[in-house]
């Protein structure tokens, strides 16, 4: 059976990128990429279903802080090979400085995240680079993940589905749905917020929290502009072409 979004007890925000029209023709193929938050506390039947869809890689962005605080259930779980694959020199969170539960209490502090995933996209172009080296060689397919599930896991899907040739606005509209899936997760996060900060009234609808269209909009602009489109940003971080190639044909079917 395929899946959209994958019905799993430990996963709220676990999502397949398959089933997107090309605009080259065909349709992104289900069961090649994954996209979720930390993977955190699987249980053993999440982790059968996820092996149902092929899955044979697991790619974590997270930094060392961040996996020693919530270990990855697929780290250690049979059939998966495990890649640590951090997002940042220093095995750094994204944005970590202004993380609400790690430095200064102000979730307001994320304001532009349109403007972060530029930044992100011109200064981490080895990770994109490896991470999606990883991906071409996967021998099925692979589940990627960040902490939440929607910033740097949002980037790496944004750069697939425009390998894909996706629609623009299908590419924001995976983006968009996030903040949708995410609300359990969000309030957890919320509630320990406030326990460390209690004078402090943030809430649900704090830029931390959104994924609005136009940041992954800003995102995509930004490509287009400097370097002509997703291929051209691609090659700019040293992926090759038959890299390139094998990565279309996982993706599109048809």
């Amino acid at each position: 059976m395929q899946y959209r979004r994958l019905p799993l007890e430990g996963l709220k925000n676990a999502r397949d990128l398959g089933g997107y029209p090309s605009q080259s023709g065909g349709v992104t193929r289900f069961g090649q990429f994954i996209r979720c938050e930390a993977p955190r506390a699987l249980t053993s039947g999440d982790i059968e279903i996820i092996k149902s869809c092929g899955v044979t890689d697991s790619i974590d962005f997270r930094g060392d802080n961040e996996v020693a605080a919530h270990p990855n259930s697929l780290a250690s779980a049979d059939g998966f090979i495990y890649h640590r694959c951090p997002t940042f020199d220093k095995q750094l969170a994204f944005a970590a400085a202004n993380h609400p539960l790690k430095g200064r209490p102000a979730m307001d502090a994320f304001v532009d995240w349109g403007e972060k995933y530029i930044e992100l996209a011109s200064n981490a172009k080895a990770w994109v680079k490896t991470t999606l080296g990883i991906m071409a060689k996967a021998r099925g397919g692979v589940i990627f993940n960040c902490t939440t599930g929607k910033d740097r896991t949002g980037v790496i899907s944004a750069l697939l589905l425009g390998i894909a040739d996706a629609a623009e606005a299908d590419i924001i509209a995976d983006y968009c749905v996030s903040e949708l899936y995410l609300t359990e997760v969000y309030r957890e996060i919320l509630e320990e917020y406030l326990k460390r900060w209690p004078g402090e009234t943030a809430n649900l609808s704090s830029p931390f929290f959104r994924t609005a269209p136009e940041n992954m909009g800003t995102l995509l602009e930004h490509i287009k502009t400097a370097y002509g489109g997703v291929m051209g940003y691609l090659e700019s971080c040293g992926l090759m072409a038959d890299e390139l190639s094998r990565l279309r044909e996982k993706l599109v079917a048809g």
